[in-house]
């Protein structure tokens, strides 16, 4: 049997999305694990190809009023072709994400670095890869010529940089060759040759250099260059018990029992002189010393892990790749599920930390110069749900770089209203990047006009608030929450006594006007009146927490109530557009219009049971139609069945989920790797478990072959931690540690609680039960 929290292997990865991703938040890192020639892909989160633009298109301003009046008199083609005209940034794309190189380190080879006619390595014995996910540490061994060697590797929070330590058992077997460049060979270009050089693409974009790439002493290796105006660089630096020498092209150890390397990243974008700073961090981190290095690194990276971990039972035997395989067959592996919601976690905690960027459509981890979709911020789903796990997942600290995009974005989105609408406070559209750009992105009619993104990232802050119960954040926040509920005040335009968003779309889909033609265009589709119900009910809420601006609080209240509802459809659906129009795609991933049963709450099974039951017909109509295949969209299911307490479907996908779009490193990577699918799903998991969104709900939609397990350290709403035992499908007990003190709001009417041995006084209500709790205190709560 396997250990828990371990991810293993037999053989490295062969491609690019196969590899195993370390990270600190800044540095990222995917290890394949070859033993002759390996590579390891680099990237550093604040590395953007060139610098922040004003693309706002001040012609947009002038013609907004002519597309209003051809929308409202249902002429969406019309429309379009003025949007396509005026609405369009100049340029029309923002800056895109990129690649900032690859270590390449040959083990004992001939001409390891040659373009063609090496000698063929001897095939290794006894190898084992193993990622630990409660450490962050990688380790890699393997057996050659009866000499066995050893690999350990992590990227250090604390120390921010990368440690890579080899040894053998053997004195003097370890010849190590190690250079820097910037070749990518990711899978789109290359399918199956992991050796630097071959068949590649260098150089990669126009503008994208390297013009340093050498030794600079005899330990120490630089590369440096520039991306359209953003300076980078990345350094490693090269300790031996043997003999290193000094080609200059790279740096060799020779002659070693033990090499150990330190590497680090920077760019212009936070520094102002990257060369010096990496050179700077390989100072202190060689001060401080591997084995330092090391203890400083797990104490970091445990104790976040730690803090929630699921149990489903023994791992089943043999390696990852083979236990997926086996799922894939039709066998269960509940423990798979428990690996996979973990390794959610562990992508954040390597990929998100306070003063890093926020997750993009990759995380931190990319291949390419100009990746797909330019790994972005997606906003109108992808983004956010890169977060949905942090906040149950007991991880609501490394939610922090989203509140600093926020920052980011604040002034240029100022500008963009002001430019391009003429209104008040700040806007964004359905992308942004590394430097706030709220310009409208693409030319793309289903997504471009969109404008409540800024209300779906506002939401982010009150529930950032109701699991950390943290005012400073609302402090901090409310001045941009308030410039977005400006804009949407100036916005909205007042029909027949509604208020409605004009242009707009549901994103990303389509319908049929009643002459048989398609549009993407729309006034207030039902996903932009959900949010802006909710986010302006949190705003409200906010106001009064704060106790400030509570004159504007009724001003949102009159909003709210002007706003179109929510409405059932023809065939017992819930309507997505304003009105009930024939979907063009009726199997669409995005499913907009249930943002307001996931991920908010205003539509749910207690106050709008109609609506829930509205929803649930939409989603199974999605699905008939062959939504939900994989990815995100599927991700984004699970959540949507954990709302509708349904553990049978929920446990269906969730197995899907792992058959179908998860690679051999259980990436969301088996099409194009979009980091928000293991992230969605986690929080897809996280929610079968516990809900909080009405009060504490253990286990809402256990999914069906989960009959024993355990989950310790959830969070909830409230900032309650929250334990759960089960036994035969059903709650054997459940644990909760409030970190406030006041009242607990618990769904189900059966259960006992009991703080210190003694029985706590509950008030049963219709739906479950509240009891008052004491903040450091503990309550056992028992059928």
């Amino acid at each position: 049997m396997e250990r828990t929290n371990h991810m293993y292997y037999d053989s490295p990865a062969k491609m690019w999305k196969d590899a195993l991703p370390l990270g600190n938040g800044r540095l990222g890192a995917m290890v394949y694990g070859e033993t002759d020639m390996e590579r390891i892909p680099l990237n550093d989160d604040s590395l953007w190809y060139g610098l922040a633009m004003d693309r706002n298109n001040p012609a947009y301003r002038e013609n907004l009023p002519e597309i209003r009046r051809l929308m409202l008199e249902g002429k969406m083609h019309e429309a379009e072709e003025i949007i396509a005209q005026y609405m369009a940034g100049v340029p029309s794309s923002q800056r895109h994400y990129t690649f900032i190189g690859q270590l390449n380190m040959a083990l004992n080879q001939k001409l390891p670095f040659a373009m063609g006619g090496r000698p063929k390595s001897p095939e290794p014995e006894a190898y084992r890869m193993d990622l630990d996910l409660m450490t962050g540490i990688l380790t890699v061994d393997h057996k050659l010529e009866n000499i066995s060697y050893h690999r350990e590797i992590f990227v250090s929070h604390p120390g921010q940089v990368m440690c890579i330590r080899l040894t053998s058992d053997t004195p003097e077997a370890i010849r190590l060759e190690l250079k820097l460049d910037r070749v990518t060979v990711s899978d789109a270009f290359i399918q199956d040759d992991r050796r630097p050089g071959m068949q590649a693409r260098g150089g990669g974009w126009p503008g994208t250099r390297v013009d340093f790439s050498k030794a600079i002493d005899d330990n120490t290796f630089l590369m440096a260059g520039n991306d359209a105006g953003v300076e980078f660089a990345a350094a490693f630096r090269v300790e031996c018990d043997g003999k290193l020498v000094n080609p200059v092209s790279q740096l060799t150890a020779d002659n070693s029992g033990e090499v150990i390397i330190y590497l680090t990243t920077a760019t212009s974008n936070r520094f102002s002189d990257p060369r010096a700073e990496v050179v700077k961090v390989l100072d202190a981190a060689q001060e401080k010393g591997y084995q330092n290095l090391k203890e400083e690194h797990t104490k970091d990276f445990t104790a976040l892990m730690e803090r929630c971990q699921l149990d489903l039972g023994e791992p089943a035997g043999g390696t990852l790749d083979k236990r997926l395989d086996a799922v894939r067959g039709g066998e269960e592996d509940p423990a798979l599920a428990a690996l996979y919601f973990q390794f959610g976690r562990y992508l954040i905690v390597s990929g998100s930390r306070k003063n890093s960027s926020a997750l993009n459509l990759q995380g931190i981890w990319n291949a390419d110069f100009v990746p797909m979709w330019d790994s972005k911020y997606t906003i109108n789903i992808n983004l956010q749900m890169n977060y949905w796990p942090a906040w149950v997942g007991n991880l609501a600290d490394l939610h922090e770089p989203v509140m600093d995009l926020l920052e980011t974005m604040h002034e240029p989105g100022k500008k963009t209203a002001s430019v391009m609408y003429g209104m008040r406070g700040m806007v964004c559209h359905h992308n942004t990047d590394y430097y706030g750009d709220c310009a409208p992105q693409d030319i793309y009619m289903a997504s471009t006009p969109w404008v409540t993104g800024g209300a779906w990232m506002g939401m982010h802050v009150w529930e950032h608030y109701l699991y950390t119960g943290d005012k400073n954040v609302l402090e901090r926040m409310y001045p941009i929450l308030k410039d977005m509920a400006l804009f949407y005040e100036d916005f909205l335009i007042e029909v027949d006594g509604q208020l409605l968003t004009c242009p707009s779309v549901s994103p990303e889909n389509r319908y049929y006007l009643p002459d048989g033609s398609d549009t993407p265009l729309c006034v207030s589709p039902a996903m932009d009146n959900q949010l802006l119900r909710e986010f302006f009910g949190a705003c409200i809420e906010i106001q009064k927490i704060l106790g400030t601006d509570l004159e504007y609080g009724e001003v949102l209240k009159g909003m709210i109530e002007k706003l179109p509802g929510d409405k059932i459809g023809s065939w017992g659906q819930l309507v997505e557009w304003n009105q009930d129009y024939p979907e063009q795609n009726p199997g669409m991933g995005h499913v907009s219009h249930l943002y307001a049963v996931y991920p908010g709450c205003s539509v749910n099974w207690r106050d709008t049971p109609e609506l829930m039951d509205a929803a649930r017909v939409s989603l199974k109509s999605r699905r008939t139609h062959g939504a939900g295949n994989g990815g995100w969209p599927l991700a984004w299911q699970i959540c949507l069945d954990a709302r509708f307490r349904d553990g049978e479907t929920a446990d269906k996908n969730i197995r899907k989920m792992l058959s179908v779009s998860a690679s051999r490193s259980l990436l969301n990577a088996r099409g194009v790797f979009q980091i928000d699918g293991n992230l969605g799903a986690a929080a897809g998991i996280a929610e079968c478990l516990l809900q909080s969104h009405m009060g504490l709900d253990f286990l809402p939609a256990l999914p069906v072959s989960w009959k024993e397990g355990s989950c310790r350290g959830l969070l909830a709403r409230g900032g309650h931690e929250v334990d759960l035992y089960w036994e035969n499908g059903s709650l054997s007990r459940a644990v909760v540690r409030p970190r406030f003190q006041g009242e607990i709001a618990v769904i189900g009417k059966k259960l006992s609680v009991v703080c210190r041995g003694k029985a706590v006084a509950v008030n049963r209500t219709e739906t479950g039960f509240t009891f008052e709790a004491s903040a450091a205190e503990e309550y056992e709560l028992k059928p």
